[in-house]
């Protein structure tokens, strides 16, 4: 198995064609084709369905891709620091981080030490991806730290610290709800919920908690999204209102958007993790510590959390009050 032949396989996949994945490696088409048909032959099983003039991953091609483009990214993780060592770059600060993160918590620490003393000298990394995807990252060595939803499986990676704080809820600036610090969620009537989709647990029981059982009345309406931008556009647009995490919350809030506390207790859990054993720069030290500092201080109610990852299902701090946003 050659790396070109797996660098063709992924590009018919991106492209969805042999002739546009030859352009995207400036191969021929014939080149690309045979590649991809050698590598089949290594595999001993059929990696696309061909009907020209597409192609289709078969099962056992997704399967097989899934494993590839981690290495792929391996890979080129691996050429690009050979250069800089050529160079004689310092190694770069590698965060992998799911999306929700990487957009507030992970972006907002690193302006707030930007503007005092930054924390890379010539290049950073971050990738944001799924919190599962993540923890590869760092298991692999990709990636110096990750910064991750929970309840997640970490496998062999170390956690450094985990911590909670409530989810809240975004809805349209003006809306009748919006006069109150605390929202019932029993108030919520005939509301158009927006969700975060994920597979967890976790998360199902935090959209059950707006979605649920309503005294014999019909099924709320409800959208689930990917992408807590989205979700808040929707907001914005007066589509329905959103369950947000509190990072989110505390670092994004466009125009026409407002957050309010829920009356029930429904926390969202973060993580940092590291390699297990890939000594510590100072400047991963000095990150974690940052990302530690800046949700303690700026994130309503955010407490420590379990080893475990798993949730307090009791509200540290019944009766405190309403959400607010810090602006400085």
């Amino acid at each position: 198995m050659e790396i070109r032949q797996l660098e063709a396989f992924a590009a018919v996949c991106s492209a969805g064609n042999v002739t546009a994945a030859g352009r995207l490696l400036d191969r021929s088409q014939s080149v690309v084709s045979r590649q991809v048909q050698d590598l089949e032959q290594e595999l001993g099983f059929t990696l696309f369905t061909r009907t020209r003039p597409h192609v289709t991953l078969t099962a056992e091609g997704q399967r097989f891709y899934d494993e590839a483009r981690h290495v792929l990214a391996t890979l080129r993780h691996l050429e690009d620091r050979s250069r800089e060592i050529a160079r004689g770059d310092a190694r770069p600060l590698c965060v992998a981080s799911n999306h929700t993160l990487g957009a507030s918590l992970v972006a907002s620490v690193l302006g707030g030490l930007e503007a005092t003393t930054p924390v890379f000298e010539n290049r950073m990394c971050l990738s944001t991806m799924p919190s599962s995807q993540a923890v590869q990252m760092v298991a692999n060595g990709n990636a110096d730290l990750g910064v991750i939803s929970m309840p997640t499986e970490l496998g062999r990676c170390r956690l450094q610290w985990s911590g909670q704080a409530p989810c809240v809820i975004a809805l349209p600036e003006g809306h009748p709800l919006a006069e109150h610090e605390v929202i019932p969620l029993d108030m919520l009537g005939e509301q158009t919920v927006i969700t975060m989709s994920n597979s967890t647990r976790l998360r199902h029981r935090l959209a059950t908690a707006l979605l649920g059982h309503r005294g014999g009345a019909a099924p709320r309406r409800h959208i689930e999204t990917t992408s807590n931008l989205t979700a808040l556009m929707l907001v914005e647009a007066k589509v329905g209102l959103a369950l947000m995490d509190p990072f989110t919350a505390q670092c994004v809030q466009p125009r026409g958007v407002v957050y309010r506390s829920a009356d029930r207790h429904l926390p969202y859990v973060i993580g940092v993790i590291t390699h297990p054993d890939r000594p510590m720069a100072d400047e991963t030290r000095r990150f974690i510590g940052a990302l530690w500092d800046f949700a303690s201080a700026r994130v309503p109610r955010f407490v420590r959390g379990d080893p475990s990852g798993l949730p307090q299902a009791l509200d540290p701090f019944p009766g405190l009050g309403s959400f607010s946003v810090d602006r400085h």
